[in-house]
Order: C-alpha cells, then sequence, then structure tokens
C-alpha cells in the first residue's frame, strides 16, 4: 500500500504555513500577509519544518483545483478519444465543449493553484539555503536539505510548464511575494519561461536522490523523465499571441534535450512495465504504490471523505454506476465510438479502458449496445469495481494522479527517435513495440476468451436480470452479458471483456436476479494470443507513417490519462482530429452527440483565456488570448 507523503498534521501545517496571494487576487485586491513573511520566523528552523514547508509545495497539487478533476479530468476533453457528457452550463461541461469564456470559474481556480505552488516553492528555495545547518548542519541534515531545495526547484518548473502548456505566455516570477511587493506581473514570453523551467530541472535532478522512491515525492530519474516531456513540449506546436500554430525555429535543440534526459534514465534502467496492463489501474485504485511502472504521481489523502486533498478520479471518470454494493459513479468521461473501434483484434487495452456498460445496484454490469447507447460510453480504467469503496472514498476519493508512467516515457523515446533521425531507428521500434507487446498481454501466461451460448432458456423477463457469470480459469476481469431476449429464453449476449491470462477454460453460469426464467447454459474458450508479427508494429514505415502510428499508440495506451489534447496540440492536429472524429460518428448516425465540431476554433482554443479574476486585478496583462 502506498505511504502516504500527507499525514492529518502535515496537511494542516501546510494549510496554515502556506497562506499567500500568489500574483492573482479577487475581484478586489486583498490586504494578505505573504508566506514568506508569515513563515519567517516560524519556520525553516530546524529539518522537520524545512521538510513540512517543502511538502506544502506538493500539496498545492492535491486537490480538485489542481490534478483531483480540473486539470486532470477537465482539461482533457473533449478530443478523438473523450469528451464529456451531456449539454448544459457546468464549468466541466462548458470547458470540454469549447465554450468557456474568461469568467469561467475553474480556469481561475487551476490558475491560482499552480501559481500557489510557485510561491511555495520560491519561498523553501529561498528560505532553505538562509538555514545554518544548509551550510553548518551534518552531512545527512545537509543533504536532506539540499533535497528539500531540489523537490521545490522541480516543482516550480513544472507547475510553471503546465501554466504555459495551459495559457501560453504568463506572468512569471522566480521570487518569493514579500509585503509590500507588486503582485501585478506581465505577461513573459513562453520560450524564456521554459529556458527556466528547463534549468530549474535540471538543478533539481543534480540533489534529488536516485533511490526507488517509497512514496509519491520526485527522485532524480522521474524529474529527468519529466524535463524529457517538457522539453518536448517546448518544442512542439502552440498558439501564439497572433493567433497563429508555430513551434520554434530551434525545436529540434528541444528534442535533443529530451532524447538525452531520456537515454540517461534508460540506460540506468530504473524502470518496469508491468506484465499486466489492467494490474496497473488495479493498483492505483487500491493504492498500491508502483514505482516501476508510475514515474511521477500526484498524492491525494482524503481521510475525512471531503473535498479537502481529495480527488474526483474514479468518481467523475469510472463507467456509470448505481448506489448499492459499490458507491455510485457518475460516469461524466464519454468515449466516442470510433476510438472503441479504432482498437486492434486482441489488444486487451480496450476493453479495460472504455466500459460499453454501465453498472447496477447489485453489480452486475449492463451492456450499453443498442439504440442510440454507443453514445454513453465511458472511461473504465478507474472503475469502482476495483476501489477499496471505504467510506471515506465514496465521493473524493485518494486515488493517485498519476501524471507519467513508463510507457509514456517508452512512446516519448519512439517519438523523439522518428524526429531527429528522420525516420524510425530500431530504439523507436524497439520502444514502441514494448508498450504494444504489453498491451496485447504478450508477458502474460494465458489469453483472453470468448463465451458462446449452449442453449438459450426460457422464461427470462428482461436482458438485465440474467447474469452471466465466469470463474475459475486462471484469468481475470472477462465479463459477458446477455443484450437481447428472444421468446424467453437468450438471443444475444456480448463480451464485455475478454480478460486475460486464461490458461484453462472458466465456468460459465448463469442465473437470474429476479428467480424468472431457467435453462440457460454457456461455455467458454481460449482464444488464440496474437503472434509477435501481430503485436509488433508494421516495419518498414517513413517518418510521416511512423508518427502516425506513434499518435495512435499513444491514444489506445494513455486513454484518459490527461495528456491527448495536450499531445494533439503540440503536434498541431487538434483541430483536425475534432473535425475527423466527427465525420467518423457521423458516419455512424446523423445526430450522434458530438457538440464540440460546432464550437471549437482553431487558433483560439488551443489555449484557456486569461481568468477575468486575473485580469480585473492585475492591470499588467495588457491582452487577451486570441479570439476571447
Amino acid at each position: 500500500m502506498k505511504k502516504y507523503i500527507f499525514s492529518r498534521r502535515v496537511i494542516i501545517a501546510a494549510g496554515i504555513t502556506c497562506l499567500l496571494l500568489p500574483l492573482n487576487s479577487c475581484n478586489n485586491e486583498l490586504e494578505v500577509t505573504p508566506y514568506s513573511y508569515f513563515t519567517t520566523s516560524t519556520f525553516f528552523s530546524n529539518v522537520d519544518e524545512a521538510y513540512m514547508a517543502t511538502l506544502g509545495v506538493y500539496e498545492s497539487m492535491s486537490s480538485v483545483d489542481s490534478y483531483g478533476y480540473d486539470i486532470s479530468l477537465i482539461f482533457d476533453a473533449d478530443t478523438d478519444i473523450s469528451q464529456m457528457s451531456g449539454l448544459g452550463a457546468d464549468d466541466w461541461r462548458t470547458i470540454g465543449h469549447y465554450q468557456g469564456i474568461s469568467q469561467t470559474t475553474v480556469f481561475y481556480n487551476a490558475w491560482s493553484k499552480l501559481y500557489e505552488g510557485i510561491d511555495r516553492a520560491n519561498v523553501v528555495i529561498e528560505r532553505i539555503p538562509q538555514m545554518d545547518l544548509y551550510t553548518n548542519g551534518n552531512p545527512a541534515q545537509k543533504e536532506q536539505l539540499a533535497r528539500f531545495v531540489g523537490e521545490a526547484k522541480f516543482l516550480r518548473g513544472f507547475y510553471y510548464s503546465e501554466l504555459v502548456r495551459l495559457w501560453g505566455d504568463v506572468p512569471f516570477k522566480t521570487k518569493s511575494s514579500q509585503s509590500g511587493d507588486n503582485l501585478k506581473g506581465a505577461l513573459v514570453d513562453r520560450q524564456e519561461i521554459y529556458t527556466q523551467v528547463i534549468k530549474d530541472i535540471q538543478e533539481a535532478a543534480l540533489v534529488l536522490p536516485e533511490q526507488t522512491p517509497a512514496d509519491e515525492r520526485i527522485n532524480k530519474w522521474a524529474a529527468k523523465s519529466m524535463l524529457a516531456r517538457i522539453a518536448m513540449f517546448a518544442g512542439g506546436y502552440s498558439l501564439n499571441a497572433d493567433g497563429t500554430m508555430k513551434r520554434s525555429s530551434n525545436y529540434k535543440e528541444y528534442y535533443k534535450l529530451a532524447q538525452k534526459e531520456i537515454n540517461e534514465v534508460l540506460a540506468q534502467n530504473p524502470y518496469k512495465l508491468n506484465p499486466s496492463f489492467s494490474k496497473v489501474f488495479k493498483n492505483q485504485c487500491q493504492h498500491v504504490l508502483e514505482p516501476g511502472e508510475n514515474i511521477f504521481q500526484v498524492a491525494f489523502y482524503n481521510p475525512a471523505g471531503t473535498m479537502s486533498n481529495g480527488s474526483w478520479v474514479g468518481y467523475f471518470n469510472g463507467p456509470l454506476t448505481a448506489t448499492g454494493l459499490y458507491p455510485n459513479s457518475i460516469g461524466r468521461c464519454l468515449v466516442p465510438k470510433p476510438f472503441y473501434t479504432s482498437f486492434k483484434d486482441g489488444d486487451q487495452r480496450r476493453d479495460f479502458s472504455v466500459a460499453t456498460y454501465s453498472i447496477n445496484n447489485v453489480g452486475n454490469k449492463l451492456p450499453l449496445l443498442t439504440a442510440r447507447q454507443d453514445e454513453s460510453w465511458t472511461a473504465a480504467k478507474w472503475s469502482r469495481e476495483y476501489q477499496t469503496n471505504s467510506a471515506q472514498e465514496r465521493a473524493y476519493t485518494h486515488i493517485n494522479w498519476v501524471v507519467m508512467r513508463y510507457s509514456d516515457l517508452l512512446l516519448m523515446r519512439a517519438e523523439v527517435e522518428n524526429e531527429l533521425n528522420e525516420g524510425p531507428t530500431p530504439i523507436a521500434y524497439d520502444a514502441i513495440n514494448q508498450v504494444r507487446r504489453r498491451g496485447f498481454g504478450a508477458d502474460i501466461a494465458g489469453s483472453r476468451i470468448a463465451v458462446d451460448i449452449v442453449n438459450k432458456g426460457t422464461g427470462y423477463t428482461a436482458p438485465a436480470n440474467v447474469v452471466i457469470s465466469i470463474t475459475g480459469g486462471g484469468g481475470s476481469d472477462a465479463s459477458a452479458a446477455v443484450v437481447t431476449l428472444a421468446s424467453g429464453g437468450i438471443g444475444t449476449i456480448a463480451m464485455l471483456r475478454s480478460g486475460d491470462g486464461y490458461t484453462s477454460v472458466p465456468t460459465v453460469t448463469i442465473t437470474s436476479t429476479n428467480g424468472k426464467g431457467s435453462g440457460a447454459t454457456a461455455v467458454a474458450r481460449i482464444l488464440p494470443k496474437p503472434t509477435t508479427s501481430e503485436m509488433n508494429l508494421q516495419i518498414g514505415l517513413n517518418k510521416a507513417d511512423f508518427l502516425k502510428a506513434l499518435q495512435q499508440e499513444r491514444a489506445w495506451e494513455l486513454a484518459g490519462e490527461g495528456m491527448r489534447r495536450a499531445d494533439l496540440i503540440r503536434w498541431g492536429i487538434l483541430a483536425d482530429k475534432i473535425t475527423e472524429t466527427n465525420a467518423a460518428v457521423k458516419l455512424i448516425r446523423s445526430n450522434y452527440f458530438y457538440p464540440s465540431i460546432a464550437n471549437f476554433v482553431a487558433g483560439k482554443h488551443e489555449l484557456y483565456p486569461y481568468p477575468q479574476n486575473e485580469t480585473d486585478v492585475n492591470k499588467s496583462i495588457t491582452r487577451q488570448n486570441p479570439k476571447y
């Protein structure tokens, strides 16, 4: 189980000691005591206090205003692989459907949280080197204090990289807020900010520990991995103030930096793919730390079951689930059908990433396969089925948000090798194929299964009352359900999940939940495992075709994990993918729900608007992002 970096004591202390006003305020300026002033006389007198202040920098991530909801879940829609459900004035809908405006509250909440973390980081970076122990302490004390400064530098760089990713040019300061400071910073060019971000994280990596972490704190290899991602964003396309999508003229220098960092990390071999794709997310739901797979993650600790330091992961973005055996899940993150059908046969990621069903109050899966129900398919990786379902996690969970997994790093390696060598190298193919083979279950004994009806039975009254149970066989996750009845017997069934790891034929049992109907029987059969050539990417691709394959692979592997919209923007293809997806869903039916096509404006929606609460006070921001 995970070792929480936040205890009740640390959460309370961080909340008390991290009062600040980070470059912004509400519509009226407020008189506040800056964090640096407040803590001058009360903190940084010993290592424990320095540690608590450092955890305060982390704590800005652990909020629904940042990675528990806003940045992780809302800001990754709508794309070719996900969209928000329904229409309405809710911030999560308007943002997802490209109707957000500068007054939209969520924009200001996320903006404020990121700047809060930056100002906390600035204080730690300034104050710890002023401590007597930093210079004169024993070796262990000096090592710990240097690590704290490194953590703060990494987090400051990460928070600024997220602001740039979401808003482009933003106010920028590397000095803590002092009493009497002018907190109204002007916009600074994103490339200047990237220069400092890279410097911060490089310096952080020099003092961060190399050993595998026992908690969610950053280490050397995670910092270098994240630096590689940030470098790729710095070298990617972004929307500029003139309304055009551009990448810097020296973008390949950023790719070279990413290549260097990735090579240094992989030379140390600190990470390893979990052989089971599904187990990765089951572990996340059960709070099992998996540092070999999860490179950098945001810690959530929610002992009171309330919003504070809680997350909506597994509540907002799971299969629609009725209260009963499990707590409810509201299923707001929809998956367009063309993404589901894009998966190759035998790819076990499809059925674990996309829920073609809902879950009722007794835990039965109800297929969504008739009429327009395919417009209700949802994300599935963080299903209530896999969670602890404790009283503390019925609304706000403490499932960590994983910012980067090892498979992401491998796919980044494939991308930079293809870009810098004008085509895929053996290194690029090996990296992408490691991810693909895991997706097909190459390193798991056994395989998937299918279920066939033998006897249809009689007297059944509704498909929802017929339960198909699959037990034994050595595997897991296979699930089948009745779709239609015919003359009181079973008409058609569907495999909702084909599962993995079945080494022998499991037993299939059919029962009725209302006592009406009997006689139906079914048998399972093990499906052949795909061959190596079927698992691996086609050889001989040119640069452009390999990039397209890589872009699709990232969709299959990382669906719902917060990076798709950002990836499409840095590749300069978000508008193209929205148009392409709209055309695909309209081939299914002319009124298929996909509202973004009517709202998305190229040259506008690749960035968010500066929050009105910020610009009302900070008159140094003299322009709005394009077309807002």
